[in-house]
C-alpha cells in the first residue's frame, strides 16, 4: 500500500536561502542553504493611493471613492524568521548580519586534517551583496506552494540564550519583492520560481544553554588580525543572555521607472550593537560599579559544543566577542523576599583599535 507523505499544515513548510548574483534576481535554487525554522512573518506589502475626483454627474451622487482612480504605486517585503541557533551552515548568515564578505578571515578553514573548519566574521560593507529567501507555505490540499523574496538583507538580529532553553537566532529582513501566485510587473525577474528541493543538514545539532558561558573584562588583543580577550572572567549566576544588533537602510530608493520597486538598500546610519543579561546581584557589586562609573569593559558570549570532526578533541563552537561595551543599567531593587535579580542593559561602541564585533565560528561547514 502506498504511503501518503501529504500534509496540509505547517508541518510541512520548508525554507531555503541561497546568494544573489545581481541585486534583485533571484537565482536559480539549486543546492540551496536549507534551514529548519519555528516561525516566519516574511510578507509583501502593496502601496496604493487613492484618487479623487469631484463630479457632478447626472443623476448620482458622488458619495464613495471610486475604483478607477486607485492606483497601484509601489511593491516592498520583509518580516522575521526565527530558528533554533543552527549548528551547521551558521556561516551563511553570519555574513549577512555583520557584511563579513569576501574576508579571507571568514572562508572556511580547515584545522589541521580534523575535518573541522573555522569562520572568523567581522563587520565589513553590506553594499553590493543580497540574497533571495524563499518559503514554501503547505496548503490545506497538500500542496506546499513557494513564495520567494529577492533583494534581502538582514537589517536586525538577535542573539538569545536563557536557561533552560536552546538558544535563538532571530533575524529581520528587508526585501526588493515578493514573487508568489501569478506574479507581478517586476522588471527584473519574468517568472516565479519553481519549489526547492531542500537539502538538510545529516546530523545537524544546534547550541543551547547548557554550552553557553559568559565573559566579561579582560583587555582585547588583536592578533594576526583575529581578537581575543586576556584576563577575562566568567560572569557568575546569568540566567538570560541576549545580543541584538541594527544596521540602518534606506528602504526608500523608488524612482521613476523603476515600475514601483526599491533599488539596493544602502547603509545610511550607524550600526547600533546592544543586549541585555539577567544576573544575580552579587555582593562585590561589580556591575553596579562599573554601571555607575561608566566603565569600559568587554563581552564574550562562548558557545563549546560536542566534538566533532576526526582529531577528537577539536567542537561545535560559536563565539561573539564585542570588545568596548558600556553598561547602561540601573540601581538594584528589591521587590520582595526573592534573591535580588538585575536586568543589566549594555551598548556596544568602537574602540577603534581592534573590531566591533566579531563571530568565531567551528563546525563540519566547507562552505559558507
Amino acid at each position: 500500500m502506498a504511503v501518503n507523505t501529504t500534509i496540509g499544515a505547517g508541518l510541512a513548510s520548508q525554507l531555503v536561502a541561497l546568494n544573489e548574483v545581481t541585486y534583485g534576481v533571484a537565482p536559480t535554487l539549486t543546492s540551496p542553504r536549507t534551514y529548519e525554522f519555528k516561525s516566519e512573518s516574511l510578507k509583501l506589502k502593496k502601496n496604493t493611493v487613492q484618487g479623487q475626483g469631484l463630479h457632478g454627474k447626472s443623476g448620482t451622487l458622488p458619495l464613495y471613492d471610486r475604483a478607477k482612480r486607485r492606483v497601484l504605486t509601489t511593491y516592498e517585503a520583509a518580516g522575521t524568521i526565527s530558528m533554533d541557533l543552527p549548528g551547521n551552515q551558521l556561516g551563511f548568515w553570519l555574513q549577512h548580519m555583520i557584511g563579513s564578505y569576501g574576508q579571507t578571515l571568514a572562508t572556511p578553514t580547515q584545522l589541521a586534517t580534523t575535518g573541522v573548519y573555522q569562520q572568523v566574521h567581522q563587520p565589513g560593507s553590506l553594499q553590493g551583496f543580497s540574497f533571495c529567501v524563499q518559503k514554501g507555505v503547505p496548503a490545506t490540499d497538500g500542496t506546499v506552494e513557494p513564495f520567494t523574496y529577492v533583494g534581502c538583507k538582514v537589517e536586525s538580529w538577535k542573539l538569545m540564550c536563557e536557561v533552560n532553553q536552546i538558544s535563538q537566532l532571530e533575524l529581520t529582513l528587508d526585501s526588493r519583492n515578493e514573487l508568489g501566485g501569478a506574479g507581478n510587473s517586476d522588471p527584473l525577474n519574468g517568472s516565479v520560481p519553481a519549489l526547492a528541493t531542500p537539502g538538510y543538514t545529516s546530523g545537524m545539532q544546534l547550541f543551547h544553554f547548557r554550552e553557553a558561558t559568559l565573559y566579561t573584562g579582560g583587555t582585547p588583543t588583536l592578533t594576526s588580525g583575529v581578537v581575543s580577550l586576556v584576563g577575562e572572567t566568567a560572569a557568575a549566576q546569568v540566567k538570560k543572555c541576549e545580543i541584538g544588533h541594527a544596521v540602518s537602510l534606506d528602504k526608500e530608493r523608488i524612482f521613476l521607472g523603476n515600475n514601483g520597486f526599491k533599488s539596493e538598500q544602502l547603509e545610511n546610519g550607524f550600526r547600533k550593537i546592544n543586549g541585555t543579561f539577567d544576573i544575580e546581584f552579587q555582593s562585590n557589586e561589580a556591575m553596579y560599579n562599573a554601571f555607575a562609573a561608566d566603565t569600559t569593559t568587554s563581552l564574550e558570549l562562548k558557545w563549546v559544543g560536542p566534538i566533532i570532526g576526526t582529531s577528537g578533541t577539536n567542537t561545535m563552537l560559536l563565539s561573539c566577542i564585542i570588545p568596548n561595551i558600556k553598561l547602561d543599567g540601573d540601581t538594584p531593587t528589591d521587590a520582595g523576599p526573592g534573591v535580588v535579580t538585575v536586568s543589566q542593559p549594555w551598548t556596544g561602541l568602537d574602540d577603534e583599535s581592534t573590531t566591533q564585533i566579531q563571530f568565531t565560528y567551528q563546525s563540519t561547514d566547507t562552505a559558507l
